[in-house]
């Protein structure tokens, strides 16, 4: 078994579960590892995105955002949430600050999806498990929050084919990165 949790006897009806020795500093070590080289890839991918609006080309951006917005608004206004994010300062939901911050969080989080359970079970070398993890991700947008929001399957009604291809090419670099720095940061961190 790897590093998850473990099935011991059942005492008293009730299974037990534990912890392998050392599993936690494994885990802790997948989420700081993760989370640095999430950061550069997700630095990387704004970049990437960021050149291909200045060169015109519109790609599939903040689909997950407007579909949160979809879902949230109406509930998170009811209960007074936007009164009390207004009351702080805080960026509104338009606002390129809280998009940046909005994508830099999902980023983060997919890292983490990445170096938790994918990593590890994915096999080969970082290169095929970045392929993979990119094309499972893109696959969810594409065939789930893409098509919610009434855009088609891959955004296939909003998006032309070259916006199609580079934001497939900028959501693969930014796996390609993750994948090849979390393999690069373990391996020198032993």
């Amino acid at each position: 078994m790897g590093q998850g949790l473990h099935r011991t006897a059942a005492v008293s009806g009730r299974t037990r579960w534990r912890v392998p020795s050392g599993a936690g500093r494994s885990l802790s070590r997948a989420v700081l590892i993760g989370l640095a080289a999430g950061a550069i890839a997700i630095v990387v991918n704004i970049a990437v995105l960021d050149a291909f609006d200045a060169a015109g080309i519109v790609t599939a951006r903040g689909g997950l955002q407007k579909l949160m917005r979809m879902w949230l608004a109406a509930p998170l206004t009811r209960l007074g949430a936007d009164g009390l994010w207004a009351s702080l300062g805080l960026p509104g939901p338009d606002t390129p600050v809280f998009k940046t911050g909005f994508k830099v969080a999902v980023g983060l989080l997919m890292a983490l999806a990445y170096a938790i359970p994918l990593e590890p079970a994915l096999p080969g070398r970082w290169l095929w498990k970045g392929l993979a993890a990119a094309l499972l991700f893109w696959l969810v947008n594409a065939l789930v929050v893409l098509p919610l929001l009434g855009e088609g399957v891959a955004g296939l009604r909003t998006l032309t084919a070259g916006g199609l291809l580079c934001y497939a090419v900028a959501h693969s670099i930014f796996f390609l990165v993750l994948a090849w720095l979390y393999d690069a940061l373990c391996r020198r961190l032993g």
